[in-house]
């Protein structure tokens, strides 16, 4: 019995020995705040973890437990910050068979809400910013250290050298313009590879992309966004994770991908079997598991753990970068019962913030579904404040575009009632995944003018993407992803200004700058309660109001000059007395009854109505 005793202590002194000490590469998140009404979940990630025991001296501050991967490579540390927790640098001990290794993790005094998650509201126009392509502010990052090679503007798909500073600079061009809101397409720490300049290929979501700059440049951006009364949306993305994240290879639990790298699901790019309440689950199971393009890994964001990894993740940045909302990429890939605990947590600690989900679907009957606001078949309220509406965009490009009857317009619109909250729906006519509206065969600008007249006159919160306002051609994705003229060094031209337009340009900066003017004048054109009145081959007429602010809208998608008669009985026109023209050479009168407007060719017409 001794001399068993002897060998099973001589065995367990050589593990001891010939273990090896634990180390620790990276800690997600990298701090949190004191009084955060939330206590993270800490992801360590290093080398051999395996069955570590973590604490921590630090007053208020509990250790409610930590769990280690099979592979040794990460620890989850479960912390309950109590309410008297007081900013500082507490410190943990990360215990293994083969030693110990130190931990310091801060916590941050948390600052005042005043000034930052604002949210959205029926007064404000979103702008979309691909940083990359937008301008560049700081030369340096264009060929980073730990990136080098990919930068190259005679390659589309290569960087371009556009960084957060490049945004900074412009902030004035945008409120001149008129633009209220900026949403950045991801700024997260991608591949590195040329093709990755989009930011859709994440491998750190901590981190921050080389070739745009650091988390100074991102904070000074917002600050100074906040400065001029302007908000600021992050592209959020949890359906997948760049190729060549560690996870891909390594993921922290067997369940956190849905997959390998070697063997997953094949994907579907249809929402129908989601949105269908007969549906099998054997239809759904490739929408939200399918792996993008075959390659790109996807999240299981249904993992307990993955669940809470993100729900801090939201949080983290919400707070370190003082944003105003987020836009939710993908966002029906990914299950619906997740996108309610993350929203759950989102609006606790931030209840005035906005996000907005990307449904890429022409059916409002699909779109709407995602919408949060109600419980739908399948019991769950996803959270999610508004979607983008899809189904508006692809109509108006119908009926300027392909001169399809202007009656279609209405019967997109009649779908509203399909929606929790149609006032809300982020309208648009382009955007960085779709050709542009003037990339469109046939497009002209007169026809853009009147997309944008439509645009900044329906309900909702209208989105603007950068070059719109310039006419900006673009193609097929990557050609719609042109580099702003005038934002990089050496351009031969800068759209930034009036003197470096071309006439073209010009025309549609004036055109679009003048009707941001209007809605911030109009409360009717914000959030006025809209009213269809006529629609035909190639009219179609509505009214919005707000308390005394009436305005009459008219749209003639011919291209020559028409008289359009719009009935008055029984309508929000039947007191009306007078039109006046606020944007056009158009006039309307009474005329029995009915208002007849003489509007030209290819023109929305706004009328204020006494």
């Amino acid at each position: 019995m001794c001399r068993l005793s002897r060998l099973v202590a001589y065995l367990l002194f050589s593990c001891a020995l010939f273990a090896q000490a634990p180390k620790i590469s990276k800690v997600d998140p990298p701090n949190w705040w004191a009084n955060y009404p939330h206590s993270p979940m800490l992801l360590l990630t290093g080398e051999n973890l395996a069955n570590a025991k973590v604490s921590a001296n630090y007053p208020h501050l509990k250790i409610t437990k930590s769990e280690s991967s099979a592979d040794g490579r990460y620890v989850f540390v479960y912390l309950d910050e109590q309410k008297d927790l007081k900013p500082g640098t507490a410190h943990f001990s990360v215990q293994t068979a083969g030693g110990n290794t130190a931990l310091d993790f801060v916590f941050d005094k948390r600052p005042s809400l005043e000034g930052r998650a604002q949210g959205l509201n029926a007064s404000d126009t979103i702008y979309l910013i691909m940083p990359d392509r937008f301008a560049d502010g700081d030369p340096s990052n264009n060929d980073p250290q730990n990136a080098k090679g990919h930068y190259d503007r005679a390659k589309q798909m290569a960087y371009h050298g556009g960084d957060l500073k490049g945004v900074t600079d412009h902030l004035d061009y945008l409120h001149d313009l008129g633009v209220s809101t900026v949403w950045l397409t991801p700024w997260w720490k991608n591949d590195g590879n040329s093709a990755d300049y989009h930011g859709y290929h994440v491998t750190d979501f901590y981190g921050i992309e080389d070739h745009f700059g650091n988390m100074k440049d991102l904070q000074q951006m917002v600050s100074a966004a906040h400065g001029k009364g302007m908000k600021v949306l992050m592209d959020y993305v949890v359906n997948h994770t760049g190729p060549f994240h560690p996870w891909a290879e390594h993921p922290p639990t067997p369940t956190w991908l849905h997959g390998t790298p070697a063997k997953h699901p094949q994907p579907k790019y249809n929402f129908w079997p989601l949105v269908d309440p007969h549906g099998t689950q054997a239809d759904r199971t490739p929408v939200l598991e399918g792996w993008f393009v075959d390659r790109l890994p996807d999240l299981n964001v249904d993992d307990p753990k993955l669940t809470e990894y993100l729900i801090d993740n939201g949080l983290w940045w919400m707070e370190t970068a003082s944003l105003d909302g987020y836009r939710l990429d993908t966002f029906p890939y990914s299950s619906r019962e997740f996108w309610s605990k993350w929203h759950k947590a989102l609006f606790e600690v931030y209840p005035r913030t906005f996000t907005i989900g990307e449904v890429s679907d022409g059916d409002p009957a699909v779109v709407s579904f995602f919408q949060g606001g109600r419980k739908e078949y399948d019991g769950i309220d996803s959270g999610v404040t508004t979607v983008f509406d899809f189904p508006t965009m692809y109509a108006i490009r119908d009926v300027l575009i392909r001169q399809q009857p202007a009656s279609k317009l209405q019967e997109v619109l009649e779908h509203d009632a399909l929606y929790p909250n149609p006032a809300v729906l982020v309208p648009f006519i382009g955007n960085h995944d779709k050709p542009r509206f003037m990339g469109e065969k046939g497009a002209t600008v007169p026809e853009l003018n009147a997309a944008a007249s439509l645009l900044l006159t329906l309900r909702g919160i209208p989105q603007l993407y950068a070059g719109d306002e310039i006419a900006m051609p673009g193609g097929e994705d990557p050609d719609n992803r042109r580099d702003f003229p005038g934002g990089f060094a050496g351009d031969p031209q800068n759209a930034f200004t009036a003197s470096g337009r071309t006439p073209e340009q010009q025309e549609a900066f004036a055109h679009l700058q003048k009707l941001l003017q209007l809605r911030k004048q109009h409360k009717a054109l914000q959030s006025g309660e809209q009213t269809d009145l006529f629609s035909s081959e190639k009219g179609f007429a509505y009214y919005r109001v707000s308390g005394d602010d009436r305005v009459l809208i008219v749209l003639n998608s011919g291209s020559d000059a028409q008289t359009i008669a719009i009935p008055k009985v029984q309508t929000p026109l039947a007191n009306a007395t007078s039109f006046t023209a606020l944007d056009s050479a158009a006039t309307a009168q009474t005329s029995g009854d009915s208002v007849t407007a003489n509007v030209p060719g290819m023109t929305v017409a706004i009328f204020q109505v006494k």
